[in-house]
């Protein structure tokens, strides 16, 4: 009896503090790990919080199918890992859907009859300006990239894409959904990915410093 009871306390304070370290965190997916590169990641669960760690290879496109089975909300954000070779880096990012209105700004895509997009441009012409922010999970910082909300979407496919205007390769994270929870099998990724992250293995950057930013400009 002791001994069971003592093997269930230690299970429970194991969960305890593995729910504890995830807290105000995403699922993690590394691009060509836990999905391949080349095609769009399918994702049925908008509200849970995902965050897909990736690489735009010259002239590429990512895209991400979001698919609302009932009306709801779909939150979108993007960060830039926070290296001196991506000071000045960001990416676009475009919601497309049914009954949205026609981009103002150019796609790297065609829409379908009926669609129209959402864009979300990159905003790092002045370094300097450009908002960071610190992320326990992976305990780094990262450029906060642009973020959006479409509140009351009716059911129905979406599409985020990601893209450089310039075709310019680079590391970035895409986040689709706010809800932070985590299943069996999300905790198991993020056993798996979290010491990956961390050591920045993940990049395909250097990213040789990630000091004082404005030093890195100084003469």
């Amino acid at each position: 009896m002791f001994r069971i009871t003592t093997l269930y306390r230690v299970t429970v304070l194991i969960a305890a503090l593995l729910c504890a370290s995830f807290a105000y965190s995403h699922v993690p997916y590394i691009e060509d790990k836990d999905y391949p590169e080349g095609s769009d990641f399918v994702i049925t669960d908008v509200d849970q919080s995902k965050a897909f760690y990736a690489y735009l290879d010259e002239d590429d496109v990512d895209g991400f199918e979001i698919v609302l089975e009932e009306p709801g909300r779909i939150y979108v954000n993007s960060l830039i890992p926070f290296c001196r070779e991506y000071a000045n880096y960001d990416v676009n990012l475009a919601l497309i859907g049914p009954g949205l209105d026609a981009p103002e700004a150019e796609l790297p895509v065609e829409l379908a009859e009926g669609q129209g997009a959402i864009v979300l441009p990159a905003r790092a012409d002045d370094w300097a300006e450009r908002p960071y922010m610190y992320e326990m999970f992976s305990n780094r910082r990262y450029f906060d990239g642009p973020r959006y909300t479409l509140r009351d979407a009716p059911a129905a496919t979406y599409r985020l894409i990601a893209w450089h205007t310039d075709g310019t390769p680079g590391d970035y994270i895409a986040i689709v959904g706010r809800a932070e929870s985590f299943g069996p099998s999300d905790m198991k990724l993020a056993f798996i990915n979290t010491p990956i992250i961390r050591r920045m293995d993940e990049m395909k950057s250097s990213c040789e410093s990630e000091g004082n930013f404005a030093a890195w400009f100084d003469p």
